[in-house]
């Protein structure tokens, strides 16, 4: 995709219409937008994706009123008076890349203000390539052309594209790129497409129920019930960990600036403490490690384990209930065999060829009929289970695995250990010298770190309550499954259900090998861009993210783990840029990078970095949202071979609006030819 045009109409500090050309080529891929503060270049930032979102821009909690009143105050209101235009709108104009094929698309969006209220309107047009007009996308209805901007671009996607300067200091200072990862990774797998699928599925299969299956379509609605409960109950945790996660970010703060006046005062008890934290961090790392190994071995056969007597009877009740099987199959063949020998033994052409009479022949009848009664046997039991041999085996080769105990055992041991390592280091640096003037801070410091401890424990509560309600849902799932599954009103039903249930384990089996793929990818992508980005030279040589948690690990040589708390501020925006960097060319999807405010808290080392390094090379199209004081006249000389084309913006107090100047600050001799 290559954005071509943004045109504002009444927008924000943009009076009447306003249009840049965003068009660029592959050897001049940068397109260089200033401006101060307030000039309105985040406002032309914003503005591309809320013309492609609308109110979904805002965050999906956002409500309509909420969305009206922010769009009543974007709509340009006229200086010196009260009023404000009647009518703003946002036009997107760009080229996507389908199959080979360039196809040019325009997307409006259009607000008015109507008795009170603000009434948007949506519209999609595709270029026509005979007289180069766009015309109205009338091959899609228009109540679909929302779903049609957000299946060519997709939201969770998109946001990946654009960079806001905050927001990765934000990252950086509170070390959230956890976080960012997991919210990215669902639309990175298209899990929201999977999702779907499977509930489409679902809901197909129900239309197919009998009459008499309304119980079924009852068990249905009240085990989806349940599951919207669930995911509900979820988002409230979800909801209560974010704060409690703010108020460990502050407290982490606090507990910084404390050891900060710790380590000046301190000297030697300082370094030492230093060193210890340093030693207490590693200690911690292999513990989380063996708490892992510990959870993966209790949550498959190991609770077997502890049940042996149960498990062998279970055994033993499954080869019994093999052998009466086998004996009831047998018995059935010899009934079956005797059967065709008592009726050949009736027919008297049988007996044609034997001059017996009749007597004879009855007692040989009678002698036949009692053998075949004394062979036969008589089955007294019934099985207690009606299990399948595949179902068997697969209990049998479960029973036969459930014996972990001896490694449980082993990293039961190890964890003892290892936390008995960590006690006495926190023991060590909980231990203030006989100081007056550091005794203190250091009191003040194991105040915070317990306060630290308290808020960690909550946090880890209410992360075991989601992992609960994880459970449940599975649980529930498998409930959802059965039920759909079950009494089809015809056999082309059946063989529906039966294909359905096929479907939606090749969908299970399908996101845990893409997870897999997309992580491993992720982790190359990243170390590339770390690569890239920081001063130091062979500085990380490998980097992993953990599956489940999504924490990225830093590696440096002979694999020894690099605390991400050791990097300086202006690495730890370089790593979170680095994050962003990889999750974009992770997903695959070649959109523009645009980029705001991206310097702002950097030093000249990581600047000339960003520059000479990120920016050519972020993607085929990058657009640069900065003031003066970001790409100063020096470094601005480093971009010009990139740059296809640049703007200034002006605000003008006079006329309570922006002017656009084409051209950034300088000219070619340094002169500021714009003012600010």
């Amino acid at each position: 995709m290559i954005l071509t045009k943004v045109i504002l109409q009444d927008y924000g500090v943009y009076k009447g219409k306003n249009e840049f050309d965003f068009t660029t080529t592959p050897d001049k891929p940068i397109i260089l937008i200033g401006g101060s503060n307030g000039a309105g270049k985040t406002t032309l930032f914003e503005s591309i994706m809320l013309c492609f979102y609308g109110i979904s821009t805002l965050g999906k909690r956002t409500s309509k009123k909420a969305y009206d009143e922010f769009l009543s105050k974007k709509i340009h209101r006229y200086l010196g008076s009260a009023t404000s235009a009647d009518f703003a709108s946002i036009i997107v104009e760009f080229k996507y890349y389908h199959e080979g094929r360039e196809t040019s698309y325009q997307v409006e969006r259009t607000w008015r203000k109507e008795g009170g209220k603000v009434i948007e309107e949506l519209h999609i047009k595709k270029m026509v390539e005979s007289d180069e007009s766009f015309t109205s996308l009338n091959t899609i209805e228009e109540s679909h052309w929302q779903s049609f901007i957000e299946e060519l671009i997709p939201k969770g996607i998109a946001k990946l594209f654009f960079f806001d300067g905050e927001k990765i200091v934000e990252i950086a200072e509170d070390e959230s790129e956890s976080l960012e990862i997991k919210s990215s990774f669902s639309s990175l797998l298209g899990l929201d497409v999977v999702e779907q699928l499977r509930t489409d599925l679902q809901v197909n299969l129900m239309r197919n129920l009998t009459n008499d299956d309304k119980f079924l379509k009852s068990e249905y609605e009240k085990h989806t019930t349940q599951k919207n409960e669930v995911i509900e109950d979820s988002s409230h945790f979800q909801d209560k960990i974010d704060q409690k996660e703010i108020d460990m970010d502050n407290l982490r703060k606090e507990i910084e600036n404390l050891e900060a006046q710790v380590s000046k005062i301190g000297g030697n008890f300082a370094q030492k403490r230093y060193e210890t934290k340093l030693s207490l961090g590693a200690q911690k790392l292999k513990l989380d490690s063996i708490r892992n190994r510990i959870h993966e071995l209790c949550s498959s056969v190991l609770p077997f384990s502890l049940i042996p007597k149960q498990m062998e009877h279970l055994k033993n009740q499954i080869h019994l209930d093999e052998e009466i099987h086998k004996q009831s199959l047998e018995e059935k063949i010899l009934k079956s065999k005797f059967y065709e020998i008592n009726s050949a033994l009736k027919d008297d052409f049988f007996w044609k060829e034997f001059e017996l009479n009749s007597d004879v022949r009855n007692k040989i009848l009678t002698k036949i009929s009692s053998l075949q009664t004394s062979t036969s046997k008589k089955i007294e039991e019934k099985g207690l289970f009606n299990l399948s041999i595949p179902q068997a085996s697969k209990i049998m080769e479960i029973i036969d695995g459930a014996n972990a105990t001896h490694e449980l055992e082993k990293d039961t041991t190890k964890f003892i250990e290892v936390s008995e390592q960590i006690v006495k280091l926190e023991t060590s640096i909980a231990s203030a010298p006989p100081d007056n003037e550091i005794g203190p801070l250091i009191r003040k410091l194991n105040e915070k770190h317990s306060e630290s401890g308290t808020l960690q424990a909550e946090i880890d509560h209410l992360e075991s309550q989601i992992a609960s309600n994880d459970v449940l849902m599975r649980h529930i799932i498998v409930k959802i499954r059965d039920t759909v599954s079950h009494q089809f009103k015809n056999k082309k039903s059946q063989t529906q259900a039966d294909l359905t249930e096929k479907v939606q384990l090749v969908l299970d089996e399908y996101v845990q090998r893409l997870k897999v793929k997309k992580l491993e990818l992720l982790e190359q992508y990243l170390l590339d861009a770390i690569k890239i980005l920081m001063h130091k030279k062979e500085f990380i040589q490998r980097v992993s993210v953990d599956k489940d948690s999504f924490e990225v690990t830093l590696y440096r040589q002979n694999d020894d783990p690099f605390p991400k708390d050791l990097l300086s501020k202006g690495e730890k925006q370089m790593f979170a840029t680095a994050i962003l960097w990889a999750l974009a060319k992770t997903s695959g999807k070649p959109l523009p990078f645009l980029i705001d405010t991206p310097l702002a808290r950097l030093d000249e080392g990581h600047r000339v970095n960003l520059i000479e390094k990120f920016f050519p090379l972020a993607s085929h199209q990058v657009a640069i949202f900065s003031t003066d004081s970001e790409i100063t006249f020096e470094h601005y000389k480093k971009l010009k071979p990139y740059l296809n084309r640049s703007y200034a913006m002006e605000f003008l107090p006079e006329k309570g609006q922006t002017q656009k100047n084409s051209g950034y600050f300088w000219n070619d001799e340094g002169e500021k030819i714009v003012a600010i």
